[in-house]
């Protein structure tokens, strides 16, 4: 009968040995599991929040943002290998600098001191991250 007792004694600290801190690992990662589906929620929140704003946005805003009915590639007479590949070219309905900021994520710097970028103030449309990108 003692064998049998102290049997029970070691099983029993076996399980407080590994049995405890294997529960507490488990207890905690579950936690973390559901805080980070809930940033991940979220962030997803808000990622979609911004695309509807962007989507959304009034037509007439743009038409206010577009200075001159003409494409840019007309009036910088750019050759037609140029205009092609340039997102501007693809997204006629919004201004050229406006499509080259959505497709490289920065304005070149030669951007900045065109005209149909200067006419209608168009920094104060564009993020506050919006850097001109002085390599160009």
């Amino acid at each position: 009968m003692d064998w049998l007792l102290e049997a029970v004694i070691i099983f029993g600290m076996f399980v407080l040995r590994l049995g405890v801190p294997l529960a507490i690992t488990l207890l905690l990662g579950y936690w973390l599991r559901r805080l980070d589906a809930r940033w991940q929620a979220e962030a997803q929140a808000q990622q979609e929040a911004i695309l509807t704003q962007q989507e959304n946005r009034p037509e007439a805003e743009i038409e206010m943002l577009k200075v001159i009915k003409e494409p840019c590639w007309v009036i910088k007479a750019c050759s037609e290998m140029v205009y092609r590949q340039c997102p501007a070219y693809h997204h006629p309905d919004i201004p050229c600098w406006m499509a080259r900021f959505r497709a490289e994520g920065i304005i070149p710097a030669k951007c900045y001191r065109c005209t149909l970028f200067s006419q209608r103030q168009a920094e104060k449309y564009l993020p506050q991250d919006a850097k001109p990108n002085h390599s160009e």
